[in-house]
């Protein structure tokens, strides 16, 4: 099918080529639905490949490739969201970690709200109560604001929504000690997991609350 050199074009890391076919294929027709698969396909392959085939620079252009297609497409296509996940970096700066994920839970089919970076606990508990998540996805590099994953847990606890709302760590601080001490529902320690993990949870957490 001639909609497969989106797959082909983003997997070779052009973007703009990817931009410009995506274009080409609307004016002649061709089903979004179809170029949609296409960009989803080569975000998930990516990821998958992640540290063996491809390195950070790779990777990035594949997630351009896929933005700047999503860009022209989402408002052409119809969407069954799995899910909603909020996400965000705990306690420092760093944003790259956070951008693949969130990039590859778009891809699969999630609704993903970004909270941004340096953000304390309060942050995570207002974005909680403004969009009420199925999951809650948590990136920590630094040490220093670790003791703020637990007031996030407190709080779903006492509101009783603990059930209901998810929570998963990553990144360099993205381990099994963090989330058996701070009562989390698991880690993500790459792309791959962090994917898994967020459609066994979000599943579970629609089943019982929808």
């Amino acid at each position: 099918m001639e909609v497969d050199k989106i797959y082909q074009l983003a997997m070779e890391f052009k973007p703009f080529e990817v931009e410009n076919e995506v274009k080409r294929l609307l004016s002649e027709g061709v089903d979004p639905e179809l170029i949609l698969i296409q960009l989803r396909k080569a975000m998930i392959d990516a990821c998958e490949r992640f540290g063996k085939e491809f390195a950070l620079p790779q990777l990035s252009a594949i997630i351009a490739a896929f933005n700047m297609g999503y860009n022209i497409l989402k408002d052409k296509v119809k969407v069954n969201v799995k899910g909603k996940i909020l996400m965000g970096t705990l306690g420092s700066m760093h944003y790259i970690g956070k951008d693949i994920i969130k990039v590859l839970y778009m891809a699969d089919g999630f609704e993903v709200i970004d909270l941004g970076e340096n953000l304390m606990a309060e942050n995570f508990i207002k974005g909680i109560i403004e969009h009420m998540p199925h999951l809650v996805g948590i990136s920590m590099f630094l040490t220093n604001a670790i003791f703020e994953l637990g007031k996030i847990v407190d709080f779903l606890e006492k509101e009783g929504l603990r059930d209901r709302v998810k929570v998963i760590v990553g990144g360099v601080q993205g381990n099994r000690y963090i989330a058996e001490k701070y009562r989390l529902d698991g880690w993500g320690h790459d792309p791959k997991t962090a994917l898994e993990l967020a459609n066994r949870l979000v599943s579970e957490a629609r089943a019982k609350y929808g």
